[in-house]
Parts: structure tokens; C-alpha cells; sequence
């Protein structure tokens, strides 16, 4: 069932302290990038500091279902860091009562909002760990993607956090923008790999429909990069991570050893976490729920006391399987098959036969007594499997 409104799940229908991993949507940028399409709107220090205020009674509503101290914590966006370093604190001493010497404390930074006191923010308020969206180190590359921050600012943030004392940090790029090539991607790659981060995260741009990009695209503005340049790019950031001693362990996820994205994985396994503010997704008690992308009646309901309006569904059978399966895949490791049998009580391949043979006979997927995986000449093409995994369902 969907709906929209208030969520109507009870706390003492779901186990107490069962979930371990929470997510907090900081919905404000400094400026909207064309190609993106999460919920976002524009800074204002008013505004702000009202959602600062009013994403904990919304965390605290969940108390019930959540242990303490939480295995990870991630503030997405959005864009956390321009809310500075005051309303960072604030946020973040909301959070401390679930923070322990081992949780996981994410935060998605952009360069052109790191500064010196920003950095010293985050490592006071218990942050960990920093995803620094740098998308490329080229400045003609920055300007086509309408980013804020010149590579130069890139290169100076990751300074700064380093010396803050941010011993942790991931960096994401971008592949497949307009007017890219191979050499300008690798350049980037070299330089990326150049600062030792603990984690990269290398994705190809995509055209989401509703953003400005997309509109530029049927517009004829701009001209999408060539589907084998692409996978070129792609082939480049796996060979040059490994060749830098970075594990592969998730379609387009690299670590350093023992630095893999804790919370990440709990996506990528179909554990339970919780969201917080607007726009955020929750999975728990195998309800999927997501508030609504409205700042606005977010604030009022949020405020006023009660749970924010959000859309509501139950996943079972088949479906419930089948996302656990795309799910898994995405990672190298692929799909445990102890897991999902005593998860969901049968065999993988008597679920979802046809797609795993006929993948299995194209040598798209390997399957071993213990896991089903994606071989690595097709992870390129990874979408093409689980959609008719999907289908299937």
C-alpha cells in the first residue's frame, strides 16, 4: 500500500533497537547542480536553522526502534556542509546519544563549502568519516557540470579535512560528462588516486528526467558521451584502483582495505535503516517509506508533533526477493545464498530461474556453491541483469 500523509506504523510493532544505521537529509545547496535530482532547495540560514531544530523530534519518535550506539550514521543532501559550522553543531549534538567509539559518522561535503572552521566542526561533533563530492579535476569539467568549486578548492578541502583530522575520506567522480574524453577521465583518476583517499566513488553522469541537464540534452545543448567511450572510462577507474591497491566491492565503489562504506553496505544488503527529513527513505519491519520532498509540510507536521507526510509500501513475496537480489549484486561479492535462503526460506535459483539461466549461459553471471555474482565484463551492463531479475518477479 502507498499513501500520503502521516505514516501511521506504530514504534511497538517493530522489534526494539533492531535498526542500526540511520540517514539524515540535509535538503539545502548553495546552488542546484543541473544533472541532480534529489530534493534540495536553496540555502537560507532561517530556514536552516528550523530544520535543525526539527529533524530531532522526528529521530526521536524512532528511539524505540533504533540501537544505541548506531553501527553508521550519514548526513546526505543536499549539501550538509553549507549549513557552516554553527547549525553543524547543533545537528550533529542532536545525534551524539547514538554515536559510540565505533560508529560510522558520514557526512557528504561539497569543496566550495569547506573551510578550516567547517572541518573543525565535523571532527568536533563526532564525524568520522567525509564523502567530498570533488566530480573531477578538471575545471572545464566543474563548469559543464554547474558545480561551485573550482579543482583547486577540491584540492584545498581535502587539506583542510586532512589536517582537521578526518582520517577517512572518500571521493566521488564523475564519468561520461559532455565533452570529456579518456585522457581528461584518467587525469582525473591520477590525480584522485594522487591524494590516498580511503574510498572513491566513480559514477557515470545520467540524465535525469525533470533536471536542467536533461532538458539541455533534448534541447541539443548538450551531446551525451558515446556508450563504449563510457565503458572505456569505466574499464579505466577499475584497472588504475587496483593498480593503486583499491578493492573493487561494489559496481562502482572502491576502498582501501577495511574502508568500505559501512552504511553503503547496509543498503546493498537490504538491512534496516531510518530516515530523517525530507524526502529521506526508511526500510523497516519490510516497509519501505519515504517522507515527501516538501520542506515546508515537513516543518509544520514535524513541529506540530507528529510524524511528516510520506508515501508508504509493504514488500513481500517475489518483489521483497527480487530487490534483495538486485540488491546484492551490485556488490562483487554478489548475492550470499546461505543469506537468502534463510532469509526467505528457498532456493534463489528456484525463484527466480529463467533470468539466472539465461545470464549464466551468456556468461553474464557466475554462479558458485555459495554466491551468484556479476562476472566483470558485465558490470557495465549490470542494468540489463537485474532488470530482468525484475522482471521476472
Amino acid at each position: 500500500m502507498i499513501f500520503a500523509g502521516p505514516c501511521k506504523e506504530k514504534c511497538d510493532e517493530l522489534p526494539r533497537g533492531f535498526c542500526r544505521a540511520a540517514y539524515v537529509h540535509v535538503p539545502f545547496c548553495a546552488r542546484k547542480c543541473p544533472y541532480c535530482d534529489f530534493y534540495s532547495v536553496p540555502f537560507g540560514p532561517d530556514a536552516a536553522g528550523a530544520y535543525v531544530r526539527a529533524a530531532p523530534a522526528e529521530l526521536a519518535v524512532h528511539r524505540h526502534e533504533l540501537a544505541a550506539p548506531l553501527a553508521s550514521v550519514f548526513l546526505g543532501g543536499g549539501t550538509p556542509t553549507v549549513l557552516g559550522p554553527e547549525l553543524l553543531a547543533e545537528l550533529l549534538g542532536h545525534l551524539r546519544p547514538w554515536i559510540g567509539p565505533h560508529t560510522e559518522v558520514t557526512i557528504e561535503a561539497n569543496p566550495g563549502t569547506v573551510d578550516a572552521a567547517t572541518a573543525d566542526a565535523l571532527v568536533g561533533g563526532g564525524v568520522n568519516r567525509v564523502s567530498l563530492g570533488v566530480q573531477s579535476f578538471q575545471d572545464e569539467d566543474l563548469c559543464r557540470l554547474g558545480r561551485i568549486h573550482t579543482a583547486a578548492e577540491a584540492r584545498e578541502a581535502v587539506s583542510l579535512l586532512r589536517r582537521a583530522g578526518i582520517g577517512n575520506l572518500g571521493l566521488d567522480l564523475m564519468y561520461g560528462v559532455p565533452g570529456q574524453t579518456t585522457a581528461s577521465w584518467g587525469a582525473s583518476l591520477a590525480e584522485a588516486l594522487g591524494l590516498r583517499p580511503e574510498h572513491l566513488s566513480c559514477y557515470a553522469l545520467s540524465f535525469e528526467p525533470g533536471t536542467r541537464l536533461a532538458a539541455d540534452l533534448r534541447a541539443g545543448r548538450v551531446e551525451e558521451m558515446d556508450a563504449a567511450v563510457q565503458e572505456a572510462c569505466y574499464r579505466q577507474a577499475i584497472d588504475a584502483c587496483r593498480e593503486a591497491g583499491m578493492e573493487h566491492y561494489e559496481i562502482s565503489n572502491f576502498a582501501a582495505a577495511g574502508r568500505r562504506c559501512r552504511h553503503n553496505l547496509t543498503y546493498w544488503r537490504n538491512e534496516p535503516y531510518l530516515g530523517i527529513g525530507p524526502a529521506a527513505a526508511s526500510y523497516l519491519g519490510g516497509v519501505r517509506r519515504m517522507n515527501l520532498p516538501d520542506l515546508g509540510a515537513y516543518l509544520v507536521a514535524v513541529s506540530g508533533g507528529h510524524r511528516p507526510p510520506a508515501t508508504r509500501e509493504k514488500l513481500t513475496g517475489r518483489s521483497a526477493m527480487a530487490e534483495t537480489v538486485m540488491l546484492a549484486l551490485r556488490l562483487r561479492e554478489g548475492l550470499c545464498r546461505a543469506d537468502f535462503r534463510q532469509r526467505y526460506g528457498r532456493e534463489v535459483g528456484e525463484v527466480f530461474p529463467r533470468s539466472i539461466l539465461r545470464h549464466k549461459e551468456l556468461g553474464t553471471l557466475e554462479a558458485t556453491a555459495g554466491h551468484l555474482r556479476i562476472a566483470e565484463e558485465a558490470l557495465f551492463v549490470s542494468d540489463t541483469i537485474l532488470a530482468d531479475i525484475l522482471a521476472e518477479a
